[in-house]
C-alpha cells in the first residue's frame, strides 16, 4: 500500500514541475560550518506557491584554524578535516504578500527535506585524487528551512538573498561529530526562466 502512495506522489510532482514558470538559479551559501554552492529547479503551481530540487555542495570547514609556524615562516593548517555534504532536498517556497506590494520585491518562506550524503576523505594523504578514493560515506534524512527576498531586476533575472537553517544530522559520526547543521546565508541568482 506504501508503494501506491509513492507512485502517486512521484506523478504529482512530476506534473507539477512540467508546469509553466520554471525556474534554475544557482545558490552560494555561506554556512556557520563551512561554505557551499548549489543549484536549485522551481516551478510554480500557483502564483504565490512553488515546488522544486534543491542540490547542494558543503565544504565542511568549521574546525579548522591557521597557525603560523615561525620555523619555516608560514602558516599551516590546524585541525583540517577533508568532510563534504551533498543534500538533494525537495523544497517547497511559499511567497508572502503576493499581489499586495511590488513586484520587484517578492519576500518567501522554504522549507526543504530530503537525503543528503555525507562523505568524509582521507586527511592523511596529501594528494587530493587519492584523498578522495578512499573515502567513508553514508546517507541521511535532512532539512532546511529559511526566509528570503527576492528583488526583479530590469533584465528579467531575479537576485534573492535569504538565510536559513540546516538540519543534517548523520547517524554514524565523523571525527566524533554527529551534527553537522546549522544558520547559513544564501545568495541566489536566476541563471534560468522558462
Amino acid at each position: 500500500m506504501n508503494k501506491i502512495y509513492y507512485i502517486i506522489f512521484t506523478l504529482c510532482l512530476a506534473c507539477s514541475l512540467n508546469a509553466q514558470n520554471k525556474i534554475q538559479n544557482l545558490n552560494f551559501i555561506f554556512a556557520n560550518n563551512g561554505y557551499g554552492f548549489g543549484y536549485e529547479y522551481e516551478s510554480f503551481i500557483r502564483s504565490n506557491l512553488s515546488i522544486g530540487a534543491d542540490l547542494r555542495w558543503y565544504d565542511i570547514r568549521n574546525d579548522e584554524f591557521p597557525i603560523y609556524d615561525p620555523y619555516f615562516n608560514q602558516f599551516t593548517v590546524a585541525g583540517e578535516k577533508d568532510i563534504l555534504m551533498f543534500p538533494l532536498f525537495f523544497r517547497t517556497n511559499y511567497y508572502l504578500f503576493e499581489g499586495r506590494i511590488a513586484n520587484n520585491f517578492r519576500p518567501f518562506l522554504t522549507f526543504s527535506i530530503g537525503p543528503f550524503i555525507a562523505v568524509d576523505g582521507d586527511e592523511t594523504i596529501s594528494s587530493f585524487s587519492k584523498k578522495w578514493r578512499s573515502t567513508e560515506s553514508q546517507t541521511n534524512l535532512g532539512g532546511s528551512f529559511g526566509f528570503g527576498v527576492s528583488f526583479s531586476q530590469s533584465s528579467g533575472n531575479n537576485l534573492s538573498l535569504g538565510f536559513g537553517y540546516d538540519h543534517l544530522t548523520v547517524e554514524k559520526e565523523i571525527h566524533s561529530k554527529k551534527d553537522f547543521g546549522g544558520g547559513f546565508l544564501y545568495l541566489k541568482y536566476q541563471i534560468n526562466r522558462e
